[in-house]
C-alpha cells in the first residue's frame, strides 16, 4: 500500500523541491491520475503536475523522486490564469465551468477600473480567472476536504490518501475526526466512497453506521 500524506515534502536527490498539495483521481475507477506539487518560495510559488511514475519511495511525511533540475522546471502548471472582461465573465463560466475567480485577485478588478476612469481604453474593467488543468472525469482531493455520510452529516476531513500497488487505485482515506485536541484519525475503506465532489466526499454509509463501525474497532 502507498500512503500519500497531503502536505508531505517531496525530495529529489536529497533536496526538498516542494510539497504535495493535492491528489487528482479519476472519478470512474478511483485510480490516481497525478499529484499536484507546490514549488518555489513565498513570492514565487506555483502548482505543478507531477507524474506518479516519478515516485521511487514514500514515507508518512516524505515522497522521494529521482529527477534532474531541468525535468523539474519543465513540469506543466496545474493552474493557469487569464484576464477576462467583466462583460464576458458569464460566457467564460459557460465555456469553462471549472474556472474560478480568486478572491486575492480583487486588485485586477480595481486597477483597470481606475485606469478606465481616466480614459485609458486599453484597460477595460475585468478580473483574472484561474483555470485548473483537470479532465472532465477527474476530481481533486486536498487536505481538509470535508467527508460526509450518506445522510449528509460531516464526519471528518481528509488528511491522507491510501493507494494499492502497483495500479495506484484508491484503497482508503485517513480522515481527522473531532475538533483540535480531541481529534483522532479514522481509516475509511475505499468501497465506502460513493461520490467525489468538488467541495466534499460523500460516503455510502449513514452517520449511525459509521459511528457503530468505529465503536467496533476499539
Amino acid at each position: 500500500m502507498i500512503e500519500i500524506n497531503i502536505g508531505a515534502t517531496v525530495e529529489s536527490r536529497g533536496h526538498e523541491i516542494g510539497r504535495i498539495e493535492r491528489v487528482v483521481l479519476d472519478r470512474e475507477n478511483y485510480e490516481a491520475a497525478h499529484l499536484v506539487v507546490r514549488r518555489g518560495g513565498a513570492l514565487s510559488q506555483k502548482l505543478v503536475v507531477m507524474p506518479l511514475r516519478w515516485i521511487v519511495g514514500s514515507e508518512h511525511d516524505k515522497v522521494s523522486i529521482d529527477r534532474s533540475a531541468e525535468e523539474l522546471e519543465n513540469l506543466p502548471l496545474f493552474e493557469t490564469q487569464h484576464y477576462v472582461r467583466l462583460d464576458e465573465l458569464d460566457q467564460e463560466h459557460l465555456e469553462h465551468p471549472r474556472s474560478k475567480v480568486k478572491p486575492s485577485d480583487w486588485i485586477n478588478y480595481f486597477v483597470p477600473l481606475v485606469a478606465n476612469a481616466f480614459g485609458d481604453p486599453l484597460h477595460t474593467p475585468g478580473v483574472v480567472v484561474t483555470d485548473q488543468m483537470l479532465a472532465p472525469n477527474e476530481s481533486v482531493i486536498r487536505r481538509g476536504l470535508p467527508v460526509e455520510s450518506s445522510d449528509f452529516h460531516k464526519i471528518g476531513e481528509v488528511q491522507e490518501v491510501l493507494f494499492s500497488e502497483p495500479d495506484w487505485r484508491l484503497s482508503g482515506l485517513i480522515i481527522a475526526r473531532g475538533v483540535m485536541v480531541l481529534s483522532h484519525q479514522m481509516k475509511i475503506p475505499a468501497d465506502w466512497v460513493s461520490k467525489l465532489e468538488k467541495e466534499r466526499i460523500i460516503l455510502n454509509r449513514t452517520k449511525e453506521q459509521i459511528e457503530a463501525w468505529e465503536r467496533q474497532q476499539k
